[in-house]
């Protein structure tokens, strides 16, 4: 038995405190169940975690939120120590890792860039990703899109970023916009006519998005 302080309610347990609770868990004498794991059994569960905090911003519950949130941290603790356990990297190597990506990308606060407005911010953003990246080509920051993601986002963020790429060029695009309801009730025909074709909407968009992937000369 792992004898840990159990705090009175309103002593908050600290980052290094959860952290050292997980490593126990983890530990020879901690839980059969903790001790199995791998990163491999933890993408569902990280998953799901993922899509329980977006539930809770949408239900504006600050306290499902608050908590969903810790559930999320736990999986990124976890991740790290799997990773410390194969002397791969550490949860010091996160932080720092994700530290330097905000500063570097976000020259417009920390450098000598200038962005008058959220959409100049994100358009530095993603110029300093690129360069981050060293990609030197479009299909490049294509393939770079992680091929899990659910075919329909997938697709979209294909298409956005062959669109700025067009942009860039003064390439121009004739497609009239549409409502919100309408793109719905399209993509909402799209599946039934789908279904009666016997189709996998989701593996036909999935295809069909990396034959464009695939056809991207830039």
């Amino acid at each position: 038995m792992i004898k840990m302080e159990t705090k009175k309610q309103g002593d908050k347990y600290t980052l290094e405190e959860l952290y050292r609770i997980i490593e126990l868990l983890r530990s020879p004498d901690g839980c059969p169940w903790d001790r199995e794991q791998t990163h491999e059994s933890l993408i569902k569960p990280m998953i799901e975690e993922a899509y329980e905090a977006v539930d809770a911003i949408k239900k504006k519950s600050p306290d499902k939120l608050c908590e969903e949130l810790g559930d999320v941290l736990l999986q990124v603790i976890f991740h790290s120590i799997l990773a410390s356990e194969e002397h791969a990297f550490g949860f010091d190597d996160v932080t720092d890792r994700c530290a330097r990506k905000m500063l570097f990308r976000h020259t417009h606060v920390f450098g000598d860039e200038v962005a008058g407005s959220a959409g100049e911010a994100l358009a530095n953003w993603d110029n300093r990703k690129l360069e981050e990246k060293g990609f030197s080509s479009l299909r490049q920051d294509l393939e770079d899109i992680p091929d899990v993601l659910p075919a329909l986002m997938r697709a979209q963020k294909t298409a956005k970023k062959i669109r700025k790429a067009d942009e860039k060029e003064g390439r121009e695009h004739s497609d009239g916009k549409m409502t919100c309801k309408e793109i719905g009730e399209k993509l909402y025909m799209l599946c039934r006519q789908a279904d009666m074709s016997g189709i996998d909407a989701e593996l036909a968009l999935t295809e069909y998005t990396e034959e464009v992937i695939r056809n991207e000369n830039r």
